[in-house]
């Protein structure tokens, strides 16, 4: 399966349909750039919603547009992951949780925070604002998730996490970081807080994913993506 491309990243990362997407090694590199035209589209919606409506509305309709145009991939992976490494007797335990389909109350909780975080952030933001914010989280938040799939191991056979892993990990990551350093361009003093909250927040999931678990799953990804872009944002409504 030859190098992963933009197209493969789409099909891997959304629910958009890429023609011949699939076929190809997800494209690594590429997350950063996917993360920043979902942004990119959650901001118009938040932008467009803004003019008709309230800002919170606004807000919560650019919440649910990143929701659909992922399929609620990383939402799901968080869920599963909250309850995993948060319960469970031992290892196998915790990945028997996360496999179960059901979600539990640590997953519901973690959810619920999250989306809540997510609404009072871009709320509290003016919606062009809100359009940077977004565009900048969804790059970084990518990045970081990009980072712990080249530094922890795959703890399953199959599934998401493993399909995402292979070889040329290192490379991947210094492309997808000239990406992620794009984000400067649009605000730089935010997008350096943002970039420095995304990388702590992913350290933090990475740390914990390998201790209770020895490595990491697709879901432990998704949380790492949706955290990640929840910190970006904060950065972004942060009094300094």
């Amino acid at each position: 399966m030859r190098r992963g491309s933009l197209r493969s990243a789409l099909a891997f990362l959304t629910v958009i349909p890429v023609p011949g997407g699939g076929r190809e090694r997800p494209g690594r590199a590429w997350f950063p750039a996917v993360g920043g035209l979902l942004g990119l589209a959650a901001g118009a919606v938040e932008v467009g919603v803004a003019a008709i409506a309230p800002r919170a509305v606004a807000a919560v309709a650019a919440v649910a547009a990143l929701a659909l145009l992922t399929g609620g991939l990383h939402l799901d992976g968080l869920a599963d992951a909250a309850d995993g490494l948060l319960g469970g007797r031992d290892r196998r335990h915790r990945l028997e949780i996360m496999r179960d389909p059901r979600v539990g109350s640590f997953g519901v909780a973690a959810l619920g925070l999250l989306l809540a975080g997510k609404i009072a952030c871009l709320a509290s933001l003016a919606p062009r604002r809100g359009l940077v914010a977004l565009a900048t989280a969804g790059t970084l938040s990518r990045w970081a998730m990009l980072g712990l799939v080249v530094a922890l191991p795959s703890v399953r056979p199959g599934g998401l996490g493993r399909a995402a892993g292979g070889p040329g990990g290192g490379r991947d990551l210094l492309q997808g970081s000239a990406v992620a350093a794009l984000t400067l361009l649009l605000d730089r003093r935010r997008a350096s807080a943002a970039a420095a909250a995304a990388a702590l927040t992913a350290a933090a999931v990475g740390a914990l994913a390998r201790r209770r678990l020895g490595g990491a799953t697709g879901d432990v990804y998704g949380a790492a993506a949706e955290l990640c872009e929840l910190a970006a944002l904060a950065a972004f409504v942060v009094r300094t």
